[in-house]
C-alpha cells in the first residue's frame, strides 16, 4: 500500500472509533481491537490477543516489518503515512494507541497525536488524553514499513 498522511488519516477516521459500537467500552475496553483493525487496514498486521500480549510480542521482534522508535520519530513517521502505534504494559491490561498524522514534527512527548478506543474513545487526541504523566515515558513506540 502506497504510504501518504491522507491516505492513513482517512483509514483511522474511516472506523469512526468515537461512534462505533464496536469500539465501546462497554464489557471492557477495545483498545487492542481498534488498533488491529487499523493496522489490519494499512497492510501492517499487529500481533493477535490484548495490549500486554501485542507488547510482549513487539518487544521480542516477533512481529514482522516493524520496528522500535522514539516518540519524535513515531510522529514524523505518522505524518509520512506509515502506520504507527504507542503501547504500554501494565499490571492486569495494558494500553494501546494508533499514532495518527498531526502535519508538524513534535518535540515533547505529550504532544504525539492519537487515536484511541479505551475508556473514552478518542479519534484524534494527544497522548496525555491516553495515559497519565507518570506513565508516558514508559510508553513504546513501533512503526510499520
Amino acid at each position: 500500500m502506497a504510504r501518504s498522511a491522507s491516505t492513513y488519516a482517512s483509514v483511522i477516521d474511516g472506523f469512526k472509533v468515537e461512534t462505533n459500537k464496536k469500539y465501546s467500552p462497554v464489557g471492557g475496553t477495545k483498545c487492542n481491537i481498534f488498533a488491529q483493525d487499523v493496522m489490519s487496514a494499512m497492510s501492517a498486521s499487529l500481533p493477535s490477543g490484548l495490549a500486554n500480549q501485542m507488547a510482549d510480542a513487539l518487544l521480542n521482534k516477533k512481529a514482522p516489518g516493524w520496528d522500535s522508535v522514539t516518540f519524535q520519530d513515531a510522529q514524523k513517521r505518522a505524518n509520512l503515512g506509515y502506520p504507527t502505534i504507542g503501547i504500554k504494559k501494565a499490571d492486569g491490561h495494558g494500553h494501546v494507541v494508533v499514532v495518527r498524522p498531526k502535519g508538524s514534527s513534535i518535540t515533547i512527548l505529550k504532544e504525539v497525536q492519537v487515536a484511541q478506543a479505551g475508556t473514552k474513545n478518542y479519534n484524534s487526541n494527544t497522548i496525555n488524553y491516553s495515559w497519565v504523566a507518570a506513565d508516558l515515558p514508559g510508553v513504546k513506540f513501533y512503526t510499520h514499513d
